[in-house]
């Protein structure tokens, strides 16, 4: 893994995994609105739950469509998890789960319903996302 910058590349440049340089501007901005100081936990995690459902939606497309999203389709799907409406549910299920894991009792029956409201909502969204881009992409049957 590449961890630091090559001769040459200046300072607004930064790595991939895969040691290709690319320009700051094409960074994902998601981890930037939800992780707003350094070392924020509640940011972190919230991060860390938009990653596992981005990998879904990887792998659930490449099982509807038999291949992997292309680069638009993948900016499409980041640009729908960049609302502020989904930032601030990444944000809430963020809480929700430090909350619990930080030896909070057990949650109400208020707070189970609102958590299984949240995840039914995420799951209708990228179900929504999947459907649209199928759609414009022509591969829904007619």
């Amino acid at each position: 893994m590449a961890t630091d910058l090559h001769a040459g590349e200046d300072a607004n440049t930064s790595l991939t995994l895969m040691g290709v340089a690319h320009d700051d501007s094409d960074r994902n901005p998601i981890f930037d609105a939800l992780v707003t100081q350094e070392g924020e936990v509640a940011g972190l995690v919230a991060y860390s739950l938009y990653k596992q459902n981005k990998r879904s939606w990887i792998e659930d497309f490449k099982r509807l469509t038999g291949r992997l999203p292309n680069e638009d389709e993948t900016r499409a799907y980041i640009i729908g998890e960049s609302t502020e409406r989904r930032l601030a549910t990444y944000r809430l299920l963020a809480q929700t789960t430090l909350g619990l894991q930080a030896g909070a009792s057990a949650p109400t029956q208020r707070g189970a319903g609102v958590a299984a409201a949240v995840w039914a909502l995420i799951a209708v969204m990228v179900l929504a996302g999947i459907g649209y881009v199928m759609h414009a992409y022509g591969l829904l049957a007619k």
